[in-house]
């Protein structure tokens, strides 16, 4: 039942109804009570649709989420939108998360959304090279914020963690322990902190007088079954590194589940670094060395950072400070190494 027809059961003009189901002051009380009594009797709803073209907002961020083949929403997502819901929500804003394939599919799905006004701002994640969907909503003017940089356009504000210095970091932790043979099981190479994490692992090799093999650099696709595939291909060179470094926990386990099916000994024959330390990371066996990233302040910095947009501000991006938590999957080199 649309607006109309509940005024005409009411027998009340729809602009004395509209008033009256939006609260304002000048319906009598009596008259307010009487309108949301028989809205509830018919089971009247308000059109969303119409009331967001009539307001000129949605009270809706839009959250783009590519899935990777782990599925939609894997664990390291739900800590930010835990940080993300915790500051919108407060503010009347609800989160709408929609998952797409990447490239066309996402531009499709950011068209429904932006063009088809359900939400008032954006928020990308797994930023890449050359980002087709942020090029999108720049040639709109809609404000978007991103969660990962744009290395070519750092004046869209971003939050994210500094992997260029995590790859560095984790390469001379490694080589001051004796590693010599590093290798690097990235996240895909079309995201922008695979390029960054690229760039630390090489700076690390340059600085302890290694040559950084294009070799033993490779992509997987953020899934525990990419870090064993690429880790056996890795441990069938020869010689065979003594240290991998992964773009994700996940791809950390199944790097180290490659390692135990080689008969080796995951921290002692090969090292193992993730990055982003999820849960589990503490529970694995041996625990894993990794990167600590502060996903729920994320979520909440990318909240805060779009509500400012939304209130015509220019907020600050943040670079967070990778800090490694040292655990049993990484250690010295072994004494001989095959």
């Amino acid at each position: 039942m649309g607006i109309v027809e509940l005024a005409r059961l009411l027998e009340l003009s729809t602009y004395t109804v509209s008033r009256a189901l939006n609260g304002h002051s000048d319906v009598a009380d009596e008259t307010r009570k009487r309108v949301l009594a028989r809205a509830r009797e018919v089971g009247y709803t308000p059109n969303a649709l119409a009331r967001t073209l009539r307001r000129g907002r949605a009270d809706a961020v839009g959250f783009l989420l590519t899935p990777s083949p782990a599925g939609l929403v894997d664990s390291y997502f739900l800590p930010l939108l835990t940080g993300l819901d915790a500051v919108l929500a407060p503010m009347g804003y609800a989160m709408l998360v929609a998952g797409a394939a990447p490239d066309e599919q996402e531009i499709d799905t950011l068209r429904r959304l932006v063009e088809g006004r359900r939400v008032d701002a954006m928020i990308l994640t797994r930023v890449r090279v050359d980002d087709p969907r942020a090029a999108y909503l720049r040639r709109l003017g809609f404000p978007f914020v991103m969660l990962g940089r744009d290395c070519d356009r750092p004046e869209t504000p971003y939050v994210d963690a500094d992997h260029r210095s995590s790859g560095r970091i984790a390469t001379a932790w490694l080589t001051s322990r004796g590693h010599r043979r590093i290798a690097v099981i990235n996240t895909p190479a079309q995201v922008n902190g695979s390029c960054q994490r690229l760039l630390g692992w090489q700076e690390g090799m340059a600085e302890a007088g290694l040559a950084a093999d294009p070799a033993w650099h490779r992509c997987g696709d953020y899934t525990a079954e990419s870090g064993c595939q690429e880790a056996r291909a890795l441990l069938a060179l020869a010689p065979r590194p003594t240290a991998i470094l992964c773009g994700n926990d996940e791809m950390a386990f199944g790097a180290a589940g490659a390692v135990r099916a080689a008969g080796l000994s995951v921290g002692s024959d090969v090292s193992i670094i993730g990055c982003d330390d999820i849960p589990v990371a503490v529970l694995a066996n041996p625990a894993l060395t990794t990167f600590r990233t502060s996903l729920r302040p994320f979520g909440e910095t990318l909240a805060h950072q779009v509500l400012a947009l939304l209130r015509g501000e220019t907020p600050l991006s943040q670079l967070g400070v990778p800090e490694l938590v040292e655990r049993g999957s990484a250690g010295p080199a072994p004494a001989d190494p095959a």
